[in-house]
C-alpha cells in the first residue's frame, strides 16, 4: 500500500499546480470531424495559449493534493553561482491548502506534520551548467531553507519530488522545488538558500562550496 501511494505521489508531483515555468506556452488541440482531407486537418488545428495558474495573490487551484490558495508571490530574478553552475532564481511561492485530499494527508504524514492543512513553498529555477564537465548535483543544488519565520526546511526531507539530479556540459534547464512546511508561513520577509556542494560528475571534485544566500521577498 504504501509502495503504491509512493507511486501515486510522483504522479501527482509530476503534475504540480505550481511546477509550471512563468512563461506563456502554446499549445495544439486536435479536432477531427473523422474526414481525409489535408486542408480541412490543417484548419482544425487550434493554438491556445496556456497560462499558469496561481499567479496572483488570492487566487484558488485544485490539485490531487487539496485546494490550495496562493498567499505570497515574489519574482527576485536573483542569481546564485556555484562555481560553473548558475542558478536563477525567477519566482517565489507560498500556498495553503485547508481542504487536504487523503494522498495530501499520507504525505504530510509521512514527513511527522500535522495533516489538517498543507503549506508549501516553491522555487522556479533555471539551472545552468557554464563548464565543459557533466556536474553532479546531489539531491539537487539547494540544501536547506530558512524563512524569516525562523522555520529551518531540509529539503533532503521535506522535497515533494526527491531525486539525484546532474547535468551534462553546458546544459541549462528549468528546475522547480516544492516542499513542504511545518508552519504558517505569514507574510514572509525573506528567504535565506543554503545551497549543497557541487561536484564534478565523473572525478567527484568538488568545484563549488556550500553557499549561502538571502532573498527579499
Amino acid at each position: 500500500m504504501k509502495r503504491l501511494f509512493s507511486l501515486f505521489t510522483i504522479v501527482c508531483v509530476s503534475i504540480f499546480i505550481f511546477a509550471c515555468s512563468n512563461q506563456e506556452k502554446s499549445e495544439l488541440k486536435m479536432e477531427s470531424d473523422g474526414g481525409n482531407d489535408s486542408e480541412s486537418s490543417k484548419s482544425n488545428v487550434e493554438v491556445r495559449t496556456y497560462k499558469e495558474p496561481l499567479t496572483k495573490v488570492g487566487e484558488k487551484a485544485a490539485h490531487p493534493f487539496g485546494v490550495f490558495v496562493l498567499n505570497q508571490l515574489s519574482e527576485p530574478n536573483m542569481n546564485i553561482t556555484l562555481g560553473p553552475l548558475y542558478i536563477q532564481v525567477d519566482s517565489i511561492k507560498i500556498a495553503q491548502s485547508k481542504d487536504v485530499s487523503d494522498i495530501g494527508k499520507y504525505n504530510l504524514k509521512e514527513r511527522g506534520l500535522n495533516t489538517e492543512k498543507m503549506n508549501i513553498i516553491q522555487l522556479t529555477t533555471t539551472l545552468e551548467n557554464t563548464s565543459d564537465q557533466p556536474l553532479y548535483l546531489g539531491k539537487g543544488p539547494i540544501k536547506t531553507l530558512v524563512l524569516s519565520n525562523g522555520e529551518q526546511v531540509s529539503v533532503h526531507k521535506m522535497n515533494a519530488d526527491p531525486k539525484d539530479l546532474g547535468l551534462k556540459a553546458k546544459e541549462k534547464t528549468e528546475f522547480t522545488l516544492i516542499c513542504f512546511l511545518s508552519q504558517d508561513p505569514i507574510d514572509l520577509k525573506y528567504i535565506k538558500v543554503i545551497t549543497d556542494v557541487v561536484r564534478e560528475q565523473i572525478t567527484q571534485k568538488e568545484v563549488s562550496p556550500s553557499k549561502t544566500v538571502e532573498i527579499k521577498m
